[in-house]
């Protein structure tokens, strides 16, 4: 089996794990939290994407195009820090809490919409090596946290 048919096996897993977890495990239990403290919960996990700046050590993923390291750990880092400060504004109830927690979402899922094609095109699967497990078990964390983030964010609150 080639190196990129692992990958996909296996970030679909996870993506499958992690998907599982949020909906049967830890929505049921926040329901009856605050919304914004329940925004918290899915906002937390982009704190980790730091990770994507390992794309820019060289013995983590050798030879991996900067063409796709360097927006990659921007676009990563720029989202950790949105979560970061997204996090501290809810759980301090800021009046621009919620606006930053979207801009967050919005910002980390145009990062991933553009990273993932990008990556499919330059095999990236192929260049990775102590850096492999961040794309394939992080990063569906990632889409599972920020799908559950707009499912609180972009509904319609009731009046």
């Amino acid at each position: 089996m080639n190196t990129n048919s692992i990958f996909l096996i296996q970030f679909f897993w996870f993506l499958l794990v992690w998907a599982t977890i949020a909906k049967l495990l830890v929505n049921p239990k926040i329901q009856r939290w605050e919304e914004n403290d329940r925004i918290i919960v899915w906002i937390l996990p982009q704190m980790f994407r730091v990770l994507g700046m390992g794309l820019l050590v060289q013995n983590l993923a050798p030879e991996l195009p900067r063409s796709f390291a360097l927006p990659t750990a921007i676009g990563d880092s720029l989202t950790a820090v949105l979560a970061f400060i997204s996090v501290i504004a809810l759980r301090k109830r800021w009046t621009s809490a919620r606006a930053l927690a979207i801009v967050c979402t919005i910002v980390g899922t145009l990062d991933l919409a553009i990273a993932l094609p990008h990556s499919a095109s330059i095999q990236a699967a192929n260049y990775l090596t102590a850096q492999w497990y961040v794309p394939a078990a992080i990063l569906p964390l990632m889409v599972v946290s920020h799908v559950m983030a707009m499912g609180i964010l972009f509904r319609r609150r009731k009046s």
